[in-house]
């Protein structure tokens, strides 16, 4: 049996409201798993026979484009889980790659012990439902962003979404250049562009990962970005485009 009673797993959407004996009866069935850094969950098309917290570590979800390029749906980080819906589906396959983007560790839930508990535990059942609910509104909330006028609206909402998760002027980029051009539907040469023109207006400082916003209102202006004086900007939700969910996957 797995001890799975760490805070991080108790602070999650999807157990947070646990006691210490249902954390026992399904910690039974639960494992332990390390994934190296560029190694892979799963791939799409896999029978779905798990699903995963990450307890940390960093994961992209991803399909190929016909080009052949990797489209990433989807950055997860220590806390989330990914995949609970796919037990659940007939048939349960996996809708998406799943790759380590850093080094992680991993709890191992497997199907039917899941589906076995909830029969069990209709608050489970329910919980699982909420937090499906939840990624279904971060899917509503992707879709809006992308459809945002221009490449430089996409990636200040983005800036926004981290400011407001992060509650600081002073961020820290979750994700690489390259990996968050392809959340905005960019290249990266054109994400790049876009912090030099935000730099040399004086609206944001910092390099690489670390971006200091400067002047909100300037840098919404720049880009025609709605603003709302008193709130900074209009107000984008927590859950940012690297811990969002696409529809088009089926509410993975």
């Amino acid at each position: 049996m797995l001890s799975i009673t760490s805070n991080n797993l108790q602070n999650s959407l999807l157990f947070h409201k646990f006691s210490m004996a249902e954390f026992y009866e399904i910690g039974r069935n639960a494992k332990l798993k390390t994934v190296k850094l560029g190694k892979h969950l799963f791939y799409e098309g896999e029978r779905g026979d798990c699903f995963y917290f990450i307890k940390s570590g960093q994961v992209s979800l991803y399909r190929y484009s016909p080009e052949g390029d990797e489209k990433v749906f989807q950055i997860l980080t220590e806390g989330d889980t990914l995949a609970e819906a796919v037990m659940f589906m007939q048939p349960a396959v996996y809708p998406v790659n799943a790759k380590a983007q850093t080094d992680c560790e991993l709890v191992v839930f497997p199907q039917q012990a899941i589906v076995d508990y909830c029969y069990k535990n209709p608050r489970f059942t329910m919980q699982i439902i909420a937090a499906m609910s939840d990624k279904l509104h971060q899917a509503i909330n992707r879709v809006d962003q992308l459809t945002l006028k221009n490449a430089g609206q996409r990636l200040v909402s983005y800036l926004l979404e981290i400011r407001h998760a992060q509650q600081s002027e002073w961020l820290t980029l979750p994700v690489s250049y390259s990996v968050l051009a392809g959340q905005l539907n960019i290249t990266p040469e054109t994400l790049s562009r876009l912090f030099k023109r935000f730099r040399q207006a004086g609206v944001i400082s910092g390099k690489r990962e670390t971006v200091v916003l400067l002047d909100i209102e300037q840098m919404c202006k720049l880009t025609n970005f709605p603003y709302i004086a008193g709130n900074k900007a209009k107000q984008p939700s927590s859950e940012a485009l690297f811990g969002c969910c696409n529809l088009s996957l089926k509410w993975f």
